[in-house]
């Protein structure tokens, strides 16, 4: 497996022709085809996986298997239930997916536990 990192002006060039190219799809054809190809470029030259929470959410992109396209759902394990926790698109070896982090009721708890943790840490703090 090839470890190799692009410098910083080979993926501001990589940006700039990129941006050269949609607006000219913008100009010639439509906004949404250039948003389409600007997508579907920064998607293509994501090497290693990139996830962003999102509060209970998690959107990220991740390399898998070779695939032409495919469209999907994500599945997790709570409490050894199998259920839906996100959507997820492949194109080639990209996946890119939006995930549930926990089930409704469970993010719920788990988020005024962490204020217990916090209000307790808070007032012990204060002694």
């Amino acid at each position: 497996m090839n470890s190799y990192e692009p410098s910083r002006a080979y993926r501001l060039g990589e940006w700039a022709c990129d941006l050269a190219a949609a607006a000219l799809l913008w100009w010639l054809l439509s906004p949404l085809s250039a948003v389409v190809f600007l997508g579907l470029t920064r998607l293509r030259s994501v090497r290693r996986a990139r996830f962003f929470d999102l509060g209970r959410f998690t959107v990220g992109v991740c390399m898998g298997p070779r695939v032409k396209f495919l469209f999907g759902v994500a599945f997790t394990r709570y409490n050894g239930v199998g259920r839906i926790s996100g959507f997820e698109v492949l194109i080639g070896r990209h996946s890119l997916m939006v995930c549930a982090l926990a089930p409704r009721d469970e993010w719920k708890t788990r988020m005024r536990r962490a204020a217990e943790r916090r209000a307790a840490l808070e007032k012990g703090g204060d002694r």
